[in-house]
Parts: C-alpha cells; sequence; structure tokens
C-alpha cells in the first residue's frame, strides 16, 4: 500500500514539475515576443519622427526653398 503511495505521489511530483517546466517556457517565449514586438515598435517610431522631420525640413534634411520677385520688362 504505502508502495503504491509513494508511486503515486513520485508521479505526481514528476507532472508537477513537467507543468512548471512548460509554464516557465511559455512565460520566456511570451518574453521574447514582447521584447520583439517592443523593438519593431521602437523602430517605426524612428521612421515616423525621420519622415516627419523630413517632410517639416528640421536638421537641413531637406533644401531651402528661395523665392525672388523678378523686375517686370
Amino acid at each position: 500500500m504505502d508502495k503504491i503511495m509513494e508511486e503515486n505521489q513520485r508521479k505526481i511530483d514528476e507532472q508537477q514539475k513537467k507543468m512548471a517546466e512548460d509554464r516557465l517556457k511559455m512565460i520566456e517565449d511570451q518574453c521574447k515576443l514582447d521584447q520583439e514586438k517592443q523593438k519593431l515598435k521602437k523602430k517605426e517610431d524612428k521612421r515616423v519622427k525621420s519622415e516627419q522631420k523630413m517632410i517639416l525640413g528640421k536638421d537641413n534634411s531637406r533644401p531651402k526653398l528661395s523665392f525672388g520677385f523678378a523686375n517686370p520688362v
């Protein structure tokens, strides 16, 4: 009887350990996905900011436009 109980307890412990390992792996995978997502968002934000600077002509990224008045002949 004791052997059966010990065997059952051992199986339960192994199953719990396996579940804990699986849970840890899932958390690690989720963390990696979140980090990759943040990295992509940061890259996209940087690209958008760069485009906005170009459109607005900041940091000399766009040549200055000059207008002059022509003398009528």
